[in-house]
């Protein structure tokens, strides 16, 4: 997902509005602890597919990484 696919999805949103992070199909969410914006990230694959995709180093892409 990109940061415009992100920001389409919550445009609608009130402010207010409490930000977790589940698995899919997963009953319960985990409080957010940080967001970070990584700017020597390798991307390895765009797919959500469950799996680590992207290294949070020893590159060049950017990408903003929620910390749990």
């Amino acid at each position: 997902m990109t940061l415009r696919e992100l920001m389409a999805e919550v445009q609608h949103l009130p402010p207010e509005t409490l930000v977790c992070a589940a698995e899919i199909e997963e009953a319960f969410g985990i409080n957010v602890a940080a967001v970070e914006f990584i700017e020597n990230a390798r991307i390895e694959s765009r797919k959500p597919d469950g799996r680590e995709a992207v290294e949070l180093g020893n590159g060049s892409d950017k990408v903003l990484v929620i910390r749990w």
